[in-house]
């Protein structure tokens, strides 16, 4: 009854929803599942008549509030998916009623209103994705009672206030998302107990202090987000702990100092982006260990020196972004050996003598941006090779 009377305050635009039209047989409606073998208080029973146990219904067309769906009379649910839908309000409070709930997917939405403290009780979670929404308040700590959850989602919402420490419980995390919110403060300390994080991405918030040293202890991460905050402090030269990464994001910040030599032992790196921040002294030679490396933007900083010689091993290399820096010295001729590149910026530096005729060998460049620096001689006849070039500035 309970699926019935918030069909009866829905409006619904798919024509794949066809079959809600049929009120005497609820369970063959389009995106519901029924069974009577349940879970209920982690322990199975088998009821002598057929309950809903799933819901999934993303991308169906449905506009309505999501209140107006009666958790309490649904207690045996297992799997919602209402992703993609145009569900506006709160999430209900009474949400804790459905203890024996796996899955939980209401991204892409319209909800409104805080995330329910109630949500903590939902102890048998391990997937809960509410990205994409309009939610305010902040992150509960009850959250910190998940602890089978191993993806939380929360990024694209305006949730303020500071990372709870709480969600350094989340033993069996994997994928943890909370960018692009206004969230405060310093990344908390604890996050160092998600020892089965791959992914940790808390871009785009307001974020402040220094990258906390324990996130090394965090060696199953594979991409580490951290751009758009206001992190300050020097890099910890003990991310190279982090062998298994693979992205790594730190630009937007205001983050000091050299770049620490032990990057280069990154070996599974496909892309570091540690732009716009105000790192200094000379490219580390290192970098060049990064044989995996696909896209190198290291733009808008205070580094000086020539480009190195060894950057030309990265074979890999598609994207790569030094400009805005303070570089001398000639560009290496050795850079038409970076055969994969597609972009290459190297404008408002300092870099002198002749633009080198081997730039012409790069066929795959679809862009070039030299300009800005102190180059001389003629413009190569070679460029003319770059027939995929759609940009070219000198």
């Amino acid at each position: 009854m309970a699926l019935l009377r918030w069909k009866s305050t829905l409006r619904i635009s798919s024509v794949h929803m066809s079959s809600w039209k049929n009120t005497t047989s609820l369970c063959n409606w389009t995106g519901i599942m029924c069974s009577r073998s349940v879970i209920r208080h982690g322990r199975r029973h088998r009821l002598p008549w057929p309950v809903v146990t799933n819901i999934s219904l993303p991308a169906s067309g449905i506009h309505g509030q999501l209140r107006e769906l009666d958790f309490s009379s649904l207690p045996y649910l297992t799997y919602i998916d209402l992703s993609k839908n145009s569900l506006s309000g709160p999430i209900p409070s009474n949400i804790n009623s459905l203890s024996a709930l796996v899955h939980l997917e209401l991204q892409l939405n319209l909800l409104t209103g805080r995330i329910p403290d109630e949500i903590g009780e939902l102890r048998s979670l391990t997937t809960l994705s509410l990205s994409f929404n309009n939610l305010t308040g902040h992150i509960p700590a009850s959250l910190g009672n998940l602890t089978m959850v191993t993806t939380f989602f929360v990024h694209q919402n305006m949730i303020s206030s500071f990372i709870p420490k709480e969600i350094g419980l989340l033993a069996n995390l994997q994928s943890l998302s909370l960018s692009n919110n206004t969230l405060t403060g310093e990344i908390p300390r604890t996050l160092a107990n998600l020892t089965n994080l791959a992914t940790l991405q808390l871009y785009g918030n307001e974020l402040s202090g220094p990258i906390p040293q324990k996130l090394c202890m965090l060696t199953k991460i594979q991409y580490l987000e951290l751009s758009g905050n206001k992190l300050t402090g020097e890099l910890p030269s003990c991310l190279s702990n982090l062998t298994k990464m693979k992205e790594l994001y730190l630009h937007q910040n205001q983050i000091t100092g050299s770049i620490p030599k032990e990057i280069g032992m990154l070996a599974n790196l496909q892309l570091l982006s540690l732009g716009n921040n105000t790192f200094s002294g000379e490219i580390p030679t290192t970098l060049a260990n990064l044989t995996n490396l696909a896209t190198l933007y290291l733009w808008g900083n205070e580094l000086s020196g020539p480009i190195p010689q060894k950057l030309c091993m990265l074979t890999k290399m598609q994207y790569l972004g030094l400009n805005s820096n303070k570089l001398t010295s000639e560009i290496p001729a050795c850079l038409s050996d970076l055969t994969k590149m597609e972009k290459l910026y190297l404008y408002q530096n300092q870099i002198t003598g002749s633009i080198p005729k081997e730039i012409g060998m790069l066929a795959n460049l679809h862009l070039l941006n030299v300009g800005n620096n102190a180059f001389s001689g003629e413009i190569p006849i070679t460029l003319s090779n770059l027939t995929n070039l759609a940009t070219l500035y000198l």
